[in-house]
Formats: C-alpha cells, sequence, structure tokens
C-alpha cells in the first residue's frame, strides 16, 4: 500500500520513480466548504526546460476547473458548479489515464449523504509530474495554496488507501516479556488481552497512510482511558470502554466506540500536525482486545466482528455527557 500513495506536503518528500512521472493514477485534494467566492486553491507555474501549469481554481457558477499544461499540450479538467452551500469537506479526485487517454474527476460531501457526488468525465489527459507536484509544496507555489485545502495528494493506483483500524508504532503493547513498543512486536510473540490470556501474535501489518484531513488519526490522552501516555491510533480503531457509566446506560461490562467517536477537545483530540502517518496493524486467529499501555484496543482486521456491543453515535454522544466530555470536536 505504501507504494501507491504518494502523499506530497511539507512533512513527506516525494518517493521517488525512475522516471519521475506518474502516466495512471489519481490525483486527490480535500477542501473546506463552502467556497462563496472564486479563488485560486492551487497554482504552479515553471517555464525551466518547458512551460508547465498546474492550477486549480474555483468560481461560483462554473465550478471546479483544473488547468494542467507540460509544453504545447494543455488538459482542461471541470467540474460544473454551483457547488452546495453547506459547511462540510469536499474531496475532489481526478483518475487519469494517459495511455488510455481517458479521465474522471469527482467531487464527494463527506459526511453529507444528502448530497450525491458530482462527476465529470474526458478524454486527453496528461501524465503528472512528481517534480512539478513537490513544487506545490515550497516557494511561491507553497505560499499561494488556499485556506480552503486541507491536503492533497497523488497516488499510482486507481483509489486512496483503504481506511484502516490501526495503532502508532511506539504504542507500548503488553507481551509475555512485559510491555513492548508496538514497532518491535515480531509473528509468534504472546501478546496479552483483556481477560488475562496470552495470545500469539499471527501477522503485522505495515502501513503509510495519509494522516490529514478525513484521513486525521486520533490522540487518546492519558489517563482517560486507561493508558500513562497519550497513543495515536485510526479514527477507526475500535476501543473497549467500561466502568459503571457503561453498565448504567447500555447494561454491558465492556462497549466498544471508534476512537474518532471520542473527540472531545480533552481527553481524544483529532491529529493533524503530519502528512503520513507509518502505523501498524496486529492481527491474530481471531480478533482480539489487547492492551496497549493499559488502554483495551481492538486488534482485528477491517470487517471482523468482536462479541462486544459497538455504540452507535448518539450513545457515544450520551456516554461522553454522563462522563462529563461534551464533544468539541477540536484540532490538535
Amino acid at each position: 500500500m505504501a507504494d501507491d500513495w504518494l502523499l506530497l506536503s511539507d512533512r513527506a518528500p516525494v518517493s521517488d520513480l525512475a522516471d519521475g512521472l506518474v502516466e495512471a493514477g489519481m490525483f486527490v485534494v480535500e477542501l473546506h466548504l463552502p467556497l462563496d467566492e472564486a479563488a485560486v486553491l492551487l497554482d504552479f507555474h515553471s517555464s525551466a526546460g518547458w512551460p508547465r501549469t498546474f492550477t486549480l481554481f474555483h468560481d461560483p457558477l462554473v465550478g471546479l476547473v483544473l488547468v494542467h499544461r507540460q509544453g504545447q499540450s494543455v488538459a482542461r479538467h471541470a467540474l460544473p458548479g454551483p457547488l452546495p452551500q453547506h459547511a462540510c469537506t469536499g474531496r475532489l479526485s481526478l483518475r487519469f489515464d494517459a495511455p488510455a487517454r481517458h479521465w474522471e474527476m469527482r467531487m464527494e460531501f463527506l459526511g453529507r449523504e444528502d448530497l450525491p457526488p458530482r462527476r465529470a468525465s474526458g478524454q486527453n489527459p496528461l501524465p503528472i509530474r512528481l517534480e512539478d507536484m513537490e513544487q506545490l509544496n515550497h516557494g511561491s507555489a507553497r505560499l499561494s495554496r488556499h485556506a480552503s485545502v486541507l491536503w492533497f495528494g497523488l497516488t499510482r493506483g486507481a483509489d486512496l488507501p483503504a481506511r484502516a483500524p490501526w495503532i502508532g508504532q511506539r504504542t507500548p503493547v503488553q507481551t509475555a516479556q512485559g510491555a513492548v513498543l508496538a514497532g518491535h512486536l515480531k509473528p509468534g510473540d504472546l501478546v496479552a488481552t483483556a481477560d488475562g490470556g496470552l495470545l500469539p501474535l499471527r501477522r503485522i501489518t505495515r502501513l503509510d497512510l495519509p494522516a490529514c484531513g478525513s484521513f486525521s488519526p486520533i490522540i487518546l490522552r492519558a489517563p482517560f482511558f486507561g493508558a500513562s501516555h497519550d497513543m495515536l491510533v485510526a479514527a477507526d480503531q475500535r476501543v473497549a470502554l467500561t466502568g459503571p457509566e457503561v453498565e448504567y446506560l447500555f447494561g454491558e461490562e465492556w462497549v466498544l466506540v471508534e476512537a474518532g467517536a471520542l473527540v472531545d477537545g480533552h481527553s481524544a483530540l483529532a491529529e493533524q500536525r503530519r502528512a503520513v502517518a507509518s502505523v501498524l496493524m496486529l492481527e491474530f486467529d481471531h480478533p482480539a482486545l489487547i492492551l496497549a499501555d493499559g488502554c483495551p484496543l481492538v486488534a482485528a482486521s477491517q470487517g471482523r466482528s468482536v462479541p462486544m456491543r459497538m455504540l452507535e453515535p448518539y450513545e457515544v454522544l450520551t456516554l461522553m455527557a454522563l462522563l462529563g466530555r461534551a464533544s468539541q470536536r477540536r484540532v490538535a
């Protein structure tokens, strides 16, 4: 997965490719909406070697237009407007295949099921130069980036990397040998689970994933979740909660909550100070509740069920209110 994703930002240098050219892949940018006025969102110009342009701009009536120039060749990709005037995150993706001479542009409105995606397509896209993409993060091109741009990236695959539950490499995991940083674990290590049993670790999957915008990880702050240190986890990582409040509200000893639902600006924070997260997924023969520095986390591949109640968003809000942690959704 890491080889397919080339996230470009000040904190993530461009991965090396032999020819520095992506002929088929996807360019993606996430934007804070609404966009009320005409604005240049991303803008790169260069005449070094030959004229090159990569400019994304918005017009309230025309919509979103990406102008891509390489020498005498110019490709124009347009998504007709106007865009919805709702507060949300918009994800604009341009899938392109220069050898097949086809492109498709799509705008999704994340978290707004009531707003259908917008689409446009056309012919004759140009390959994207990694050098030009990197320049969007430096000098005048970086300084001219519009404030609505949350992040952007480029992949050689047809899609973004799939979201996945993960933990950070420096997360202490309790094993038969004591606490071991997750990045130092090996298949076969005996890992302690919340019921006191030891299970052999079967597989470790190492991932380099986007860590901004809708992919932002979560910081679980100590000591609110049983850990002695702050921990970085995926927004999709399931956390097990217990205590009198859980039993009072739900009649269960344990319940599961996705980390992203715990963000309250105090005990859990959305973290957007990095561009890429180098992280781990731990897998056993069956889903397990591991002890990460005392915090019970589900270790299981995406989609595998755990015999515990998974709280709905409205139930999480009720529990957070009872715990005195009303959600403020602040960013770290």
